[in-house]
């Protein structure tokens, strides 16, 4: 997340948004042969919420999703991915998403519905893309999106700064509009400056993970054909796992069975990161801002190499990310930061001037070859 951003606070993950949410969360613990099946917030289908073995489980379903769930978690692998859709003998129709995970249990979702309750105009939303750029050579690598409210007066505000309504889970007309002005930003620049190979980054809250129509939003354009998959990043925040670790580790597969590349924003700004770091199948971490900041102190220098070194041996990228100067570069150099992000570098901008300064970074890259 943007240093400058908040899109929702920490209440964005409140009881009142999780307790909204018409999903389950599911385990399949292959040694033990159990599938275990629970509500986020209140029960949603209470039907099929409990312990399972496969057997009694198929029992719930029609014939066909009976034998076709059993076959494919009793036949999982490491780093499978599921998405199925199945049918409860009571007619209702859910959808079971996530994937096997590196400690050999598969989790996910379960949505009950892919319905959307009513959401804001999001008319006058718009993103704004913050460069991310390599630190070995100043080039860019990719964008995060943020969000910008354009008021009456013509100005662009952040989002967190907007009432948003009542419904606590209405922020995913936000989530999904902004999902679609990143990925059209991203097909294009990967079409016409092709040899960037640029990435976008876009932040979902907590309640966001949990809703299936920004779920199947995100599957749909990561299959879409339009650039590489891992083009498309998610930024989870560590305040996701506050409210409910085993939930948000759940909704991380689920995510991560849409094809999208997960990076952990805010890193090390929670009591529960290296938690968080061995559970979840992230591409990289953002270091967050207020760690970067008090870079040059030598107990935060030790944290940071130390956070660097565990990231390099698990293959993830690092991001530096609140860099309001350049006094700090040179440790992060030598500590492994691969990418940094910051005022220092480039401001938020619209889409036409992202136009602009990736063509200067074009021809920039012609004059150095």
């Amino acid at each position: 997340m943007g240093a400058d951003d908040t899109i929702q606070n920490t209440q964005s993950l409140s009881d009142s948004a999780i307790s909204a949410a018409k999903a389950c969360i599911w385990e399949w613990k292959p040694d033990d042969e159990v599938l275990r099946i629970r509500a986020v917030g209140n029960s949603v289908i209470p039907e099929i919420e409990g312990d399972w073995s496969l057997g009694s489980f198929a029992e719930v379903l029609s014939d066909d999703c009976g034998s076709a769930i059993g076959g494919v978690l009793s036949s999982a692998t490491r780093r499978d991915r599921f998405s199925l859709n199945l049918s409860l003998r009571t007619g209702e129709d859910v959808r079971l998403i996530g994937s096997q995970m590196d400690d050999g249990h598969a989790r996910g979702l379960i949505f009950a519905d892919e319905a959307s309750t009513d959401i804001p105009d999001t008319s006058e939303l718009e993103a704004v893309f913050q460069p991310i750029m390599r630190l070995r050579d100043g080039t860019i690598a990719g964008f995060e999106a943020l969000a910008r409210w354009r008021c009456e007066d013509g100005e662009l505000r952040r989002a967190g700064d907007m009432a948003l309504g009542s419904d606590p889970l209405a922020d995913s007309g936000l989530a999904l509009k902004m999902l679609d002005q990143a990925s059209d930003a991203l097909a294009n620049w990967r079409e016409t400056f092709s040899q960037l190979n640029l990435f976008v980054q876009v932040n979902l809250t907590g309640a966001d993970l949990f809703r299936a129509d920004v779920m199947s939003k995100v599957e749909s354009l990561v299959q879409s054909g339009r650039f590489p998959k891992n083009a498309l990043r998610i930024e989870l925040t560590e305040q996701m796992a506050l409210t409910d670790f085993d939930a948000a580790v759940a909704a991380a597969a689920a995510l991560q069975a849409s094809g999208a590349a997960l990076v952990l924003d805010d890193f090390g700004s929670g009591h529960s990161s290296l938690a968080w770091l061995a559970a979840i199948p992230a591409v990289g971490i953002k270091f967050d801002p207020d760690l970067t900041k008090l870079a040059g102190r030598p107990r935060t220098d030790t944290i940071l190499s130390g956070i660097s070194r565990i990231a390099r041996s698990l293959g993830m990228s690092i991001t530096a990310e609140g860099i309001e100067d350049f006094r700090h570069v040179q440790f992060l150099r030598g500590i492994g930061c691969d990418y940094v992000q910051g005022f220092a570098y480039a401001r938020p901008m619209n889409f036409e001037t992202a136009q602009r300064f990736l063509s200067s970074q074009v021809r920039l890259s012609e004059l150095t070859r």
